[in-house]
């Protein structure tokens, strides 16, 4: 457990009023209807921020009527629900669904007119505040704009852009084919190939902006860092191979790590005379500045959001375990003890760590507050589930698991329930280490 004296961080707050309350409604240029709302009450998401809004959906006359009913509010309630910020009276999935007796924060009314599907936002009451509407062609509408629209009701009610369509990079082995950087949505669509070279990529990282990509290359002249634009040739930005790059024959092996805020800088594992170590590296300047010097194995690094806090793997207690380290100082402090530990990986806001542990024999995901050592397993089975990482607002986690017997990637609250299958590919397709884009463009 780490001091928390001038370490401990304070716990963001937003505060939202939903109920009794009164809704100021501002009508743009471009006639969209904003809400501003005020309650003597209110629902605060605070640290791990898992709180959401009981919501209940309430069908109008003309929608009941219409042959698509039952589809489009199903295709609603998945919506709400894997948006991780509402739970749905009566939802068809047991983790998003609300009680019959439970207190309701808002209703959504849905209707249908002059071919526009309408969510319209209603207190407790069922007295409208404001309209989301959807354009029906050839009687149907997309799901993607559906996700978008309820993207906006969230960043209206928490501050905090909506995850839904947003993109998860990972690994990925085709059978007889070598492991590829391949990109999927929340919904398990649009599945690509974002690497294209005939060697092993692995262990993607997204920018702070969302618009490059960092991971390892594995090949027969060595390994390499690499970094993608998704536009252009991929960069070389450090390679272990004595021919490519001169000034960095000293390093016998290279692997991705963790970004800075900025995007400019990275933390990455490089390997001397037998030893990795953590090193700080600029992509402007192609320097490489030494981060840890020890002579056990430093790796798996893990930047805070505010740049400040380093978290990171290494077996110097003759196990894997994670440890922290100020920046700017030397003082490291070992954060786990049981078990071995693995895979790190900040939240959002800086006040949580998720990880890998081992337990009895299978790897489960945990997360950790590094400044209580306050911990609950969120996983458990017998089979590996690892790898986490974050939802860019915190409230769900991307990870690996092999219940099929095969790696797959899933996604869970943050909370432990939820548990869904992210991708459709076919059974033999394996896939790990996956990576939450935290933007999108």
């Amino acid at each position: 457990m780490l001091m928390q004296n001038n370490i401990r961080k304070k716990n963001i707050q937003s505060h939202f009023i939903l109920s009794g309350l009164c809704f100021i409604l501002l009508l743009s240029s471009q006639e969209v209807l904003r809400a501003q709302t005020y309650s003597s009450e209110e629902i605060v998401i605070s640290g791990l921020g898992f709180t959401r809004f009981a919501v209940a959906l309430e069908p109008q006359p003309a929608f009941s009527e219409h042959p698509e009913a039952p589809r489009w509010e199903r295709i609603i309630d998945r919506n709400l629900c894997w948006s991780g910020s509402f739970k749905v009276r009566g939802s068809r999935y047991a983790s998003c669904r609300l009680g019959e007796g439970s207190r309701l924060d808002m209703k959504i009314l849905l209707d249908v007119q002059n071919q526009q599907l309408i969510l319209t936002v209603a207190d407790v009451e069922g007295v409208p505040l404001f309209p989301l509407m959807l354009q029906l062609k050839r009687n149907n509408f997309r799901e993607s704009k559906l996700m978008l629209m309820i993207n906006e009701l969230t960043e209206q009610l928490t501050g905090i852009q909506g995850i839904l369509g947003s993109t998860i990079a990972f690994t990925l082995k085709q059978p007889k084919r070598r492991k590829i950087i391949a990109r999927v949505n929340t919904h398990g669509n649009r599945l690509g190939a974002i690497s294209r070279n005939p060697s092993i990529s692995l262990l993607p990282r997204w920018s702070p902006d969302g618009k490059s990509i960092l991971y390892t290359r594995l090949s027969r002249r060595g390994t390499a860092i690499i970094l993608n634009k998704l536009k252009g040739k991929p960069i070389i930005l450090l390679n272990s191979d004595n021919r490519v790059n001169a000034s960095n024959t000293n390093f016998l092996n290279v692997s991705g790590g963790t970004w800075f805020s900025d995007g400019t800088r990275l933390i990455v594992t490089l390997s001397r005379k037998g030893n990795n170590d953590l090193y700080e590296f600029d992509l402007n300047r192609r320097k490489e500045r030494q981060v840890t010097k020890h002579p056990a194995i430093d790796t798996a690094p893990s930047l805070s959001p505010d740049d400040q806090q380093l978290v990171f793997v290494s077996d110097r207690t003759g196990k894997e375990q994670i440890f922290y380290r100020q920046l700017g100082t030397r003082v490291e402090f070992q954060l786990t003890r049981s078990g071995a530990s693995s895979d790190p990986a900040w939240s959002p806001d800086g006040t949580m760590i998720a990880f890998t542990r081992l337990v009895r024999g299978n790897a489960q995901i945990h997360i950790l507050d590094p400044f209580t050592g306050d911990e609950k397993a969120l996983t458990r089975g017998r089979y590996n589930s690892e790898q986490p990482s974050w939802s860019p607002d915190g409230k769900q986690i991307v990870f690996a698991a092999n219940s099929t017997g095969v790696s797959k990637l899933y996604v869970m609250f943050i909370d432990g329930t939820g548990r869904r299958r992210l991708t459709r590919t076919p059974r033999d397709f394996e896939e790990s280490a996956p990576n939450w884009r935290p933007k999108e463009h």
